[in-house]
């Protein structure tokens, strides 16, 4: 019976789950923690870190470093951990939406990449976001006035 119950949660919540596919911007209002680290070359070239995460996601060494993965068995039925597994990489995608929604607006309130940039390397779990990347634009004075670190 214990069984028959976990699986109806879990198929409960896959299905409220999935009614979303997208989160609302608001819903991290409050939630979110995020830094643009600058770095302007010497040739003008912008590079930029931009980082974020959750106030109230676990933190890599508090023992729990986010989803942890599925496990065979379990009393979870083929159906129930491919519906978890989906739910799992809907909710990864909506959290790197949310990141690159927080980069753009980052970018624009700050002016730091005005013409767009080049993503370089992006690092995203559930929880937390890093993404480096080089602006399209290289740096002129306002920019190394306002950027650099004097």
């Amino acid at each position: 019976m214990n069984q028959h119950f976990t699986r109806i949660i879990l198929l409960t919540c896959g299905l409220l789950c999935g009614c979303s596919n997208t989160q609302d911007p608001g819903e991290y209002a409050g939630k979110l923690k995020d830094r643009l680290a600058t770095d302007i070359k010497e040739n003008g070239l912008k590079l930029f870190t931009y980082s974020a995460r959750q106030v109230d996601a676990p933190t890599p060494d508090s023992g729990d470093a986010g989803a942890r993965p599925l496990r065979a068995g379990g009393g979870m039925s083929p159906k129930d951990r491919q519906q978890a597994a989906a739910h799992q990489a809907q909710a990864l995608a909506d959290w790197a939406a949310q990141i690159e929604l927080g980069l753009g607006k980052t970018l624009e309130m700050t002016g730091y990449c005005r013409q767009g940039y080049i993503e370089l390397y992006r690092s995203i779990a559930y929880g937390r976001g890093e993404i480096h990347g080089e602006c399209k634009e290289g740096a002129d004075a306002g920019d190394r006035q306002k950027f650099t670190l004097q």
